[in-house]
């Protein structure tokens, strides 16, 4: 009965020498899988990381401009409304306005032309303007202030300045405008 004892122990022993040696020669293969896979170095892996951080960045950046979209929207909307003229009326106002502003800048105005360009996809019609006006130099300055002060929205694109035939200084102005459709 001893020696029973003894065998079955000496088999137990083999069996768990074996499983274990098995297990080494395992975890032996997948330790030369691991060497011969791609590995990634510090230097790529701190560039990575940086990535994914400026990444995250933008997604909040975006995510808070799409959350703030819908009143700048509305903003949009209502500065369009309450600074650009409706473009059937806007034409008689804006020569209205340039001509009260020459005027009362003391200065002889000449003829205003307009050239439309087609809408943007917003509605929003370019307006140039064409005009000149003729008086001494002070009253040219102050035409300018006037029409920087306006109520209406000017974006002067140049002015040139030359002497008329009556010895006064001509002031030939290209501006534009925008109308709303």
């Amino acid at each position: 009965m001893k020696r029973a004892i003894q065998r079955r122990n000496k088999n137990i022993i083999r069996w768990t020498l074996i499983v274990i040696l098995g297990m080494d020669v395992l975890l032996l293969g997948v330790n030369w899988r691991l060497d011969a896979s791609p590995r990634i170095s510090q230097g790529e892996l701190r560039r990575l990381e940086l990535l994914e951080k400026s990444y995250r960045a933008d997604t909040t950046r975006l995510e808070k401009f799409r959350s703030e979209l819908p009143s700048d929207e509305k903003q949009w909307g209502e500065f369009f409304t309450a600074n650009f003229r409706p473009a059937g009326a806007g034409y008689s106002a804006i020569s209205a306005d340039l001509t009260e502003l020459s005027q009362a800048a003391g200065l002889r105005s000449d003829t205003i032309t307009f050239r439309q360009h087609n809408p943007d996809p917003h509605g929003l019609v370019e307006i140039e303007i064409s005009t000149a006006v003729e008086g001494d130099y002070a009253s040219l300055v102050n035409f300018l202030d006037q029409m920087e002060h306006s109520e209406n929205f000017y974006v002067l694109d140049s002015l040139t300045l030359a002497s008329s035939n009556q010895g006064t200084l001509r002031l030939n102005v290209q501006l534009r405008t925008y109308f709303r459709t």
